[in-house]
């Protein structure tokens, strides 16, 4: 991967999509650009893309960080990894992004909420429930 790859990476990330303005913004041909986001879709450094989305204004106003604390050994018991609940998670509607990390939690997600109080109901029912899952931590962006 050359400057040119990482600039068309940073082209992608930022929400370009279309190849000609991808070469206009770099100056660079559009069957260069043409070619460099395939090659790089196959060797999956370009995974997919996603619209950006906003979501104040799809009224999912309340951001949130949840830190869990999973029971390692009730997991083996059930033959589920740490990521298998994390993709478990990512399913939920809302969830937006997460992690297996270290420290005093096992996994960190962050999901939107229309109020507080769409956020407990989606604590105790979707996420709490969850086979595995011992503590939960939110944090609220303000």
């Amino acid at each position: 991967m050359d400057e040119i790859d990482e600039d068309i990476i940073a082209a992608v990330n930022s929400g370009t999509i279309r190849y000609s303005r991808i070469a206009k913004r770099l100056g660079l041909p559009l069957s260069t650009v043409h070619f460099r986001v395939k090659r790089l879709e196959r060797e999956k450094v370009i995974k997919y893309y996603k619209g950006e989305i906003d979501w104040k204004n799809a009224g999912l106003s309340l951001t949130a960080f949840i830190s869990i604390t999973i029971d390692v050994d009730l997991l083996k018991k059930l033959r589920k990894s740490q990521k298998k609940l994390l993709d478990e998670l990512l399913d939920i509607p809302y969830v937006q992004e997460g992690y297996v990390i270290t420290g005093d939690a096992d996994i960190l997600i962050k999901v939107v909420a229309k109020d507080s109080e769409h956020l407990g109901n989606m604590l105790m029912k979707q996420i709490d429930s969850k086979e595995g899952i011992v503590r939960t931590k939110t944090i609220i962006a303000l």
